[in-house]
């Protein structure tokens, strides 16, 4: 009888001892979690956020205004004018067909326009813009203001064009600009034209680039995991490339071609 009391006092004594050595290792193991949250929470915190920004957040390029070109008099040589072009978001639109049909009726579209479009839908993806038609006139772009809400997806984009007021007078002074080629890319400061197709080519235009470009800004956007823009996140607006007044007298000049 004194055997068995003995025995299960002992065995009590061994219980107790066993669940003190588990309780403490409980907590042990419970602090280490509790602190490994606090740490990654709150001490490495601006860490993980800044990978998943790296995942989710993108940079866009945004062109400058290429600054004008004056005469000694302040006559206008070089602007920009704004060049209209019609975009549609596919994935806004129920019926592409339907929907071009429909926009044949309002803009003149080209057989040409319809197959490059069609190209495009296929390379692009649903929610990217498409252009359907560039310079658009006047009166397309107003028609198809009146008509916009029958056309969902359907939008009009604004660009700046490089124009020439007086034609080819005084172009071999003033130049001209076209699109950048492979040497010019070699050459050039590929962040800042990263927003832009175009380059002065000849004249004024090539000799003061530097100056007319104006430096490219830049937008961060939030995107989702298929590249859709959520929001606009924030923005670095571009620096507008300054004007330059040159010693020419356009009048003289003209005089001058005249008589040649």
């Amino acid at each position: 009888m004194r055997l068995t009391i003995k025995d299960h006092i002992r065995e009590s004594r061994l219980f107790n001892e066993r669940a003190a050595i588990a309780f403490v290792l409980t907590v042990a193991l419970l602090l280490v979690v509790v602190g490994r949250l606090i740490y990654l929470q709150v001490f490495s915190h601006e860490h993980f956020s800044t990978l998943a920004n790296e995942n989710r957040i993108s940079l866009v390029a945004i062109p400058p205004t290429r600054g004008l070109i004056y005469d000694r008099n302040g006559v206008l040589l070089a602007q920009n004018l704004p060049s209209f072009s019609l975009e549609i978001i596919p994935e806004q639109v129920k019926d592409m067909e339907t929907t071009l049909r429909g926009l044949r009726e309002l803009i003149s579209l080209s057989d040409n326009d319809l197959e490059r479009f069609r190209k495009l839908l296929r390379k692009k993806r649903s929610f990217n813009s498409i252009p359907l038609k560039f310079h658009l006139d006047s009166e397309e772009v107003a028609r198809f203001a009146v008509n916009r809400h029958r056309f969902p997806g359907v939008d009009i984009e604004a660009r700046l064009i490089r124009d020439y007021p007086l034609g080819k007078l005084a172009v071999h002074a003033v130049g001209y600009v076209g699109r950048i080629n492979e040497e010019e890319l070699q050459t050039l400061d590929t962040a800042n034209y990263s927003a832009t197709r175009f380059i002065g080519k000849t004249g004024v235009e090539k000799f003061y680039e530097a100056i007319l470009h104006g430096r490219v800004g830049y937008k961060n956007v939030e995107t989702n995991a298929l590249g859709r823009v959520l929001r606009e996140v924030n923005r670095t607006p571009p620096v507008p490339g300054q004007n330059i007044y040159l010693t020419l007298d356009i009048e003289l000049q003209k005089v001058a071609e005249d008589a040649l």
